[in-house]
């Protein structure tokens, strides 16, 4: 797409020729962290997913990208924003979303974070999703960690009545521009205990991560990714907004990167 690729080109060239400033900081592509500083500052980012079956806004195998922003508002307040877009030769199909999370230890921890927030998503199937997030994280010297719980209510009767799902990542700093670590992601926890959880039943990935954040630039490029296994299976395959295929009884992999850029 033409759009697209000028904003992946245009972030790129703004990226290397921005003078010395400090790193920004997305560490991990599934989960949501949050910063230790109350700087004000805002991180936009371009994402892109593929793999079988693995994108959150259509449930084919089609490229799904995404644009979304997360602003440090100050006095703990952060604001999450996200549009992702699929495109074919027939259609186009979108989703957005967007929270508002509150930094509990923003005054206390330089060190630790703890968020918690709520927002809505409306996804390209017309159903609305209020959201619950928390949002923890530990940073150490070269070690940095963080996980999410995030609750979903859609508002709609094909649907279960409360989804559950959990990230976590933990990376080391390996030199000045490299970290590695790992991340996963499990979706849809409570096909543990609903035997027709309506999304195909509980998936889990766990898989390695990459991020290259030069010290002193504005940008940063990550991908993380790996294999996606069935921990439950259910009857039901539903249309619901995932990171992972909700097709019944498929195992497969899902991968995504990110370009982000500090403002």
């Amino acid at each position: 797409m033409t759009f697209t690729k000028g904003i992946l080109t245009s972030a790129v060239l703004i990226g290397l020729l921005s003078a010395p400033a400090a790193a920004q900081d997305r560490p991990f592509l599934f989960s949501i962290s949050t910063t230790e500083t109350d700087e004000r500052h805002v991180v936009m980012h371009y994402d892109a997913g593929f793999g079988e079956r693995a994108f959150d806004v259509v449930q084919g195998d089609r490229p799904e990208q995404r644009i979304g922003i997360q602003a440090s508002l100050g006095n703990g307040l952060i604001a999450v924003g996200r549009v992702g877009f699929a495109v074919d030769e027939r259609d186009t199909r979108s989703t957005q979303q967007a929270e508002l999370l509150y930094n509990t230890l923003h005054a206390r921890s330089r060190t630790t974070t703890l968020a918690v927030g709520m927002g809505m998503r409306h996804e390209s199937a017309g159903i609305n999703v209020v959201t619950g997030r928390i949002a923890a994280g530990r940073r150490f010297d070269a070690w940095r960690m963080d996980g999410n719980v995030l609750f979903e209510k859609p508002f709609s009767a094909r649907r279960d009545a409360l989804d559950l799902i959990t990230t976590f990542g933990v990376a080391r700093r390996v030199s000045s521009a490299l970290h590695v670590g790992i991340e996963a992601i499990a979706e849809d926890l409570e096909g543990f205990w609903e035997p027709q959880e309506s999304e195909g039943g509980a998936r889990l990935l766990v898989g390695p991560s990459i991020r290259i954040a030069p010290h002193g630039r504005l940008w940063q490029l990550s991908v993380a990714g790996g294999p996606m296994v069935h921990a439950t299976r259910s009857s039901r395959a539903g249309d619901a907004v995932r990171a992972l295929p909700t097709a019944t009884g498929r195992d497969g992999y899902a991968v995504r990167a990110s370009l982000s850029y500090l403002f």
